[in-house]
């Protein structure tokens, strides 16, 4: 589990404008929140920060006290094996099977096949396409999709899992389900950062709701039963 913070983070482009400012916050190990705001508001900013994939022009992004933006090239990899990615577009490769895409993480480390095998299909039995593993991704519908993504952004047992939008193109049902999914992961110690405009979804779980506009943060709502 991580406990993620940061701390006066403000992101300026090379145009002037700022993505983020003066941004402080922490999200607790084991905790689930929602990052919601209008498109252009910060989120994919925010969430390309906790991944590593940017670094804050003006403060530190802190993960279980390592300033993650002062890691070098060589340190980074380590620690973007403890966070998954769930994209609203999945980033499925399309001549690859569903068991070889939530293999790549695995490959990429080089782990034995028989060791891939136990993992991936555990990934995938957990988001219910066990029985779809030898298919390519067009055969699926875009909800298996979105679980082949989760399955893939789990498959490292990462300590946090961030996803972008990951119900944007899904009807209310599968938006449920992937929700749901996302449950599972955090109630066994995952902490969880979800980007979301799906206000419905949000009234109804009734989770931690963090609202940004304009690169800042303007509410903070603590989740319905406190926590």
């Amino acid at each position: 589990m991580s406990t993620i913070e940061l701390q006066h983070v403000t992101r300026r482009f090379d145009n002037g404008q700022e993505g983020l400012s003066n941004i402080s916050a922490q999200f607790d190990e084991g905790s689930m929140t929602f990052l919601t705001g209008h498109s252009g508001a910060g989120k994919s900013t925010f969430l390309k920060l906790l991944i590593g994939a940017d670094r804050p022009t003006r403060g530190r992004v802190l993960v279980n006290g390592v300033d993650i933006g002062g890691l070098t090239a060589q340190q980074l990899p380590w620690y973007r094996r403890q966070v998954g990615v769930v994209f609203q577009d999945h980033h499925l490769l399309a001549d690859r099977s569903i068991y070889e895409n939530v293999a790549i993480p695995l490959l990429i480390r080089n782990w034995h096949p028989r060791d891939i095998a136990r993992r991936v299909r555990g990934a995938l039995g957990r988001v219910g396409l066990l029985d779809k593993e030898t298919m390519l991704p067009s055969y699926l519908s875009t909800g298996e999709q979105q679980r082949v993504g989760i399955a893939r952004a789990v498959v490292n047992r990462p300590r946090i899992l961030l996803a972008d939008e990951p119900t944007g193109n899904l009807d209310p049902y599968l938006s449920e389900s992937i929700m749901r999914l996302f449950n599972q992961f955090n109630e066994i110690g995952t902490t969880v950062i979800i980007a979301t405009h799906d206000v419905e979804l949000i009234r109804r779980l009734g989770l931690r709701t963090m609202h940004l506009q304009e690169g800042k943060v303007v509410d903070d709502m603590p989740a319905a039963n406190g926590l």
